[in-house]
């Protein structure tokens, strides 16, 4: 049975009853195989409309024994951007940008998600993008950080895989309208000497603020500590592993 997840069934959610079948039809790929399977094509069923979660549940018997299985996949029928372009990459700053080509009809906050893998066919880092797109031609930036480069030393060229994409949609349900999915090996990178990433630190606003307030915080904890033990005040106050590592690092470069 496939049906439509609402939240708290603001909605009206169709089902639809799905048939498994070991005959050669409907998606089974080989009769009498011993493999029953079934194709769902929500765009041809009464979820045409439908736009959001449908969840289904294959309910089996193995002997005296019944369990169930959950499958939930997000339908779209409305399709807010499409890729419109090969992908490009620009060393800049000392990181490693892929920019990938979209063409926005519904303008709004964009979530991108790629995954890169190194020549070994290793996972190596997971590559974002959070957004807002306006409507028409765009430019999705999705950076390997130059201090990941320098740190892992991966092996070249990299692999842009498996991008995923969709538009943000606030206070509804669904929250969200895919793009079309980008599945497998979506780009390979030229090959790239370490050397000519960057080693620095990333630098934000964001990354800032939180340091600001994780400083108010350390001041507050220093501040009881001493009021709990006066004598704190007339020695240093211990440091963390991590500072020690910090300052270790410091001193060798």
């Amino acid at each position: 049975m496939a049906r439509g997840i609402t939240f708290r069934g603001s909605r009206e959610a169709p089902q639809v009853v799905l048939p498994f079948a070991d005959d050669g039809q409907n998606g089974d790929a080989m009769e009498g195989d011993g493999i029953v399977s079934n194709s769902f094509a929500p765009g041809l069923t009464g979820f045409a409309n439908f736009n959001g979660t449908i969840r289904t549940e294959v309910k089996y018997n193995v002997g005296d024994r019944a369990g169930v299985v959950l499958f939930d996949t997000i339908y779209t029928p409305e399709n807010p951007a499409t890729w419109s372009g090969p992908i490009r990459e620009a060393v800049e700053g000392g990181s490693l940008n892929f920019y990938l080509k979209a063409e926005v009809r519904i303008a709004g906050r964009y979530v991108v998600t790629g995954r890169v893998d190194d020549a070994k066919g290793k996972p190596f880092a997971l590559v974002t993008f959070n957004e807002l797109l306006t409507q028409g031609s765009n430019e999705v930036r999705l950076t390997v950080f130059g201090k990941l480069m320098r740190d892992q030393t991966p092996s070249f060229p990299l692999a842009l895989r498996d991008v995923d994409a969709y538009l943000l949609k606030q206070d509804t349900d669904p929250d969200r309208a895919l793009m079309p999915r980008i599945a497998g090996v979506a780009h390979v990178t030229k090959v790239y000497p370490i050397k000519g990433f960057s080693d620095a630190e990333w630098q934000s606003e964001e990354r800032s603020r939180y340091l600001t307030e994780l400083g108010k915080d350390v001041d507050l904890a220093k501040e009881a500590l001493v009021e709990f033990n006066p004598e704190q005040a007339k020695q240093p106050f211990p440091k963390s592993d991590c500072s020690k590592e910090h300052e270790a690092k410091g001193k060798t470069s």
